[in-house]
């Protein structure tokens, strides 16, 4: 047998989770489906392995590098464990409840397995838990994914949270009207994903001539990110041909939207970013901790479906549970206590319903065996009584 089986190593990225994170986990979850179930949102839990070819559309081209795969022993097809679950939803949308009245409302919780750690999370098994609003294309839909994840993390006690707001399709928008190459867009969009503004610019200064002579337009997107405000401020002026014209008047209607429900929202926009957006078609953001400057969720507007279906718009959102709970100061609240082995079960069963953690002992013991089992009360003539 090899030392990793000894030693019970397991491969990078890879952790077991145990108590009491386990139970913060499943408290958390009972949080979000709360709020979401509470607002109309339906449970929905798809399988961790499906057929390659419905699990990765042409939509979601980007997951497939991220995707284990499998030969299916039945059918002889591959199948991939999915390293994201909104394809699901969107392809559970489509086909099981194509018939279901739009706009449609879904949440889930459940385990994702990527390929491949990034450099800020080292995981590769990720516990998402996130919500789809599917058939509806406005601002309120925006809107209203945004407050109510706003508000499973007040709820969850989460301090000081931003959403970040992006326009991932702003600039491939840009390079349509301004006709820049492929090449010149693909250097750029690397650079501005980096915020290399000024080797951007070089770039922007070597293409076409129709894109350099409207140079101030990108040089104002450049400074575009930060404050909400300031941000706004920056694009109104601006002279944006057509299809970016209407990606930012979108933008403007959410913002005043979230602003008007909810004033207190820290938002934050940076019109240029588009790293992890690759399959949205609209408005995207990042949920981050302030404290910590951890991304603790990422959502946005996209298309739902599967290749060959009807895809309908949609915006949902995605919450790491993992990272919300780091930046959480949990404690365990319920009392541990002891019950000797001759207290006869019903009792320890209205312990159980007055909210404490009963260890019934198995054999004879007292004190010393309260402390072994970890338990800070020990039950003894009919009280619970601190060690």
């Amino acid at each position: 047998m090899k030392n990793s089986a000894h030693s019970g190593l397991l491969p990078v990225g890879m952790t077991d989770t145990l108590s009491p994170f386990v139970e913060y986990e499943a408290e958390a979850i009972s949080v979000f489906m709360d709020v979401f179930q509470g607002a109309g949102y339906q449970r929905v839990a798809p399988p961790m392995l499906e057929f390659e070819e419905t699990l990765l559309s042409e939509k979601y081209g980007d997951l497939s590098c991220q995707t284990f795969r499998v030969t299916d022993a039945v059918s002889g097809q591959i199948m991939g464990l999915r390293a994201d679950m909104t394809p699901q939803i969107g392809r559970i949308a489509v086909t099981r409840l194509k018939q279901e009245p739009r706009p449609l409302r879904l949440a889930y919780a459940g385990h994702v397995i990527r390929m491949f750690p990034t450099q800020l999370n080292p995981a590769r098994q990720i516990l998402q838990v996130g919500a789809e609003l599917i058939g509806a294309d406005c601002a309120k839909a925006d809107a209203e994914i945004i407050l109510l994840a706003a508000e499973v993390l007040e709820k969850l006690g989460v301090p000081h949270f931003v959403f970040d707001l992006n326009l991932p399709t702003l600039f491939p928008a840009l390079c349509t009207a301004y006709e820049i190459d492929r090449d010149d867009r693909e250097k750029m969009t690397m650079l501005l994903n980096q915020k290399d503004f000024p080797a951007a610019l070089e770039v922007l200064e070597a293409t076409n001539k129709k894109a350099r002579s409207d140079k101030d337009i990108f040089l104002s997107l450049f400074q575009a990110f930060g404050d909400c405000d300031r941000v706004l401020g920056l694009l109104r002026p601006l002279s944006l041909p057509s299809e970016a014209a209407a990606e930012y008047h979108r933008l403007t209607e959410a913002v005043a939207l979230l602003k008007k429900e909810k004033p207190s929202l820290s938002l934050t926009i940076d019109v240029l970013e588009n790293r992890g957006f690759e399959y949205h078609c609209g408005i995207g953001f990042s949920l981050f901790s302030e404290k910590s400057g951890q991304e603790l969720g990422r959502g946005g507007r996209y298309f739902a479906g599967i290749d060959g279906e009807r895809s309908e718009p949609a915006v949902g959102i995605t919450l790491f549970l993992e990272d919300i709970l780091s930046v959480l100061q949990k404690s365990d609240n319920k009392k541990r206590v002891y019950v000797p082995f001759d207290v006869p079960f019903r009792e320890t069963a209205e312990l159980r319903a007055k909210g404490y953690i009963t260890v019934c002992g198995l054999n004879a013991g007292g004190r010393e065996e309260a402390q072994r089992q970890k338990c800070g009360c020990i039950y003894t003539g009919g009280q619970v009584v601190p060690l």
